[in-house]
């Protein structure tokens, strides 16, 4: 679901984001974003913050689910080019003289590929994409030294770099619970080449703003990074002569980048919990996993206040990708469960309205962070011992049963809430395997747990009429709603999304041992035959 914003109409759909402007009569003032939509609101700008959930065509204060898919991939071949421009080049911007005015003077790139020509990339939405994924780095991004005083990066060895995320770091300490958010932040603060980038949006703005009295004013541009062999999945609209490619929303980008093999962030805050306790208390501490966003609204008129953790807002998590895989965790430390409980619950205070200014004291309610990143990095490589009779059995399908595997894909499981089902008992990553493979002409995923701790054995669940496009999404709710209720598979999403009759179980043979995924080889072939007869 959509990020709610105060005071903005229900299903409003976004048709211009403009300039940066603020006040300078104010002693911290904040930065805000012109904003248009339709249908026309009386609120015409957000904070900058609120970025992250923002882009052309997107709905504010959605009632229901949209879909995030992609409809076109652009793919940065080696020796591309992108030619700064304004909006005004796509043809076709808005049939209301008014919206194009406003919105064609907006600083775009022009890319021209092999296959096809005139793709138009509004600026801001390209860093939004790369960089600007959360409201911290929104308003870092418009100061020069934010990063470098708040976190302390230390190449430890060739292959290895520890970040110290220093005590005076606003960074909200649970964003780095989001897979993709701390890739991507690990990536900014250790390559040259990224930094360089980011810090360019001050640079752009220093040179180009524009003040009038006490109000400031800049439109958004900047210096990519070097984007070679990335791809972009995005959603956006053809002129009506097929000349001109509108990218409105990036949802997903693959990155190849060279990084260390390993990366870890320390802060003395980063805590280790036994994931046993959360067996007892139960799935994701009561909360709605599916709408934990929408209990929320963002004030803008509000201050946010430093008592409170900064609770995350993630709405639609666009997704990231690498092509060379490497490792970022959170060096944890042993703490009281007394003491854990009591930092616990002070996240839990506060009410509807939340605020994504810098916290501080004095603030009038709750600090929220909108946005992050979702990783779906392909880790079968990682978590190949985990797997090795599931494998197996794949491949009496493919042997015996005329069944050929299309693709396969092992992600770690999503955390939701408290939840730290996550997680093995031993604190490492739990993990899921999707298959996509096809027997005669019918097309099916099969999804297999991890188990290997011997909490919980699940069923190998196979799914029919699954779309290749909306796999992604539909994967990131799976990944989400089996951790919700103690490990189990999240069934309500399997008939919401497929259909009551397109999914099914198949047990596992029953053997000791067979729970943590230990499975006899004499078993496996029974397993391969049970799985063959769903697959008809």
């Amino acid at each position: 679901m959509s990020v709610a914003i105060k005071e903005m109409g229900e299903n409003a759909q976004i048709v211009h984001l403009g300039d940066f402007f603020r006040y300078n009569d104010h002693k911290n003032p904040s930065w805000f974003l012109s904003i248009w939509c339709n249908p026309i609101q009386n609120k015409k700008s957000t904070r900058l913050a609120n970025l992250p959930a923002l882009s052309r065509g997107k709905y504010i204060n959605s009632s229901i689910r949209r879909n995030s898919r992609s409809d076109s991939v652009i793919t940065l071949h080696p020796g591309y080019q992108l030619t700064a421009t304004t909006l005004a080049d796509f043809p076709e911007l808005s049939r209301f003289d008014s919206v194009k005015n406003i919105d064609g003077v907006q600083n775009a790139f022009r890319l021209n590929t092999n296959e096809r020509s005139n793709i138009i990339i509004p600026q801001l939405e390209l860093a939004r994409a790369i960089f600007l994924m959360n409201s911290y780095l929104c308003r870092a991004c418009m100061n020069t030294a934010t990063l470098q005083l708040e976190f302390d990066v230390r190449h430890v060895q060739a292959n290895h770099v520890d970040i110290h995320v220093l005590k005076t770091s606003t960074f909200p300490k649970s964003a780095f619970n989001q897979s993709g958010t701390k890739q991507l932040l690990a990536w900014l603060l250790t390559s040259p080449t990224a930094m360089y980038s980011y810090q360019s949006i001050y640079q752009h703005y220093q040179n180009n703003r524009q003040i009038k009295g006490q109000l400031e004013t800049w439109r958004f541009s900047f210096e990519p990074p070097p984007m070679a062999n990335w791809q972009l999945h995005v959603k956006g609209r053809y002129s009506a002569d097929n000349s001109y490619y509108l990218v409105e929303e990036i949802v997903g980008i693959v990155f190849d980048i060279e990084m260390p093999d390993t990366i870890a962030f320390i802060h003395p805050d980063f805590i280790k919990s036994d994931t046993r306790e959360d067996s007892v208390r139960g799935g994701a501490d009561g909360t709605n996993w599916q709408n934990s966003g929408d209990d929320y609204e963002i004030d803008d008129e509000q201050s946010a206040s430093d008592e409170n953790e900064t609770m995350i807002l993630e709405g639609d998590l666009s997704w990231i990708q690498f092509t060379k895989p490497f490792a970022v965790y959170k060096q944890e430390r042993e703490k009281e469960v007394d003491k854990l409980i009591i930092d616990e619950s002070a996240e839990k205070e506060g009410g509807k309205q939340v605020s994504t200014d810098e916290p501080h004291q004095g603030g009038t309610i709750p600090a929220a962070d909108v946005g992050g990143k979702e990783d779906i990095t392909d880790q079968s490589r990682q978590f190949a011992s985990r797997f090795q009779s599931f494998d197996h059995m794949l491949n009496l399908l493919a042997s015996k049963h005329q069944c050929v595997i299309l693709k396969q894909e092992t992600l770690p499981l999503t955390k939701v809430g408290k939840s730290k089902q996550h997680l093995l008992a031993n604190g490492s990553a739990r993990a899921i395997k999707a298959v996509r493979l096809k027997r005669k002409t019918n097309e099916v995923v099969l999804l297999e747990v991890d188990t290997s701790d011997g909490i919980k054995m699940l069923s190998t669940k196979v799914i029919y009429d699954s779309d290749v496009a909306d796999w992604a999404e539909q994967f990131t709710q799976i990944r989400k709603g089996v951790v919700a209720n103690s490990i189990s598979w999240p069934n309500d999403i399997f008939d919401k999304t497929f259909g009551q009759n397109k999914h099914i179980g198949v047990h596992h043979p029953k053997h000791q041992g067979s729970q943590a995924g230990n499975i006899p080889v004499d078993a496996l072939e029974s397993w391969a035959g049970r799985v063959a007869q769903y697959l008809s």
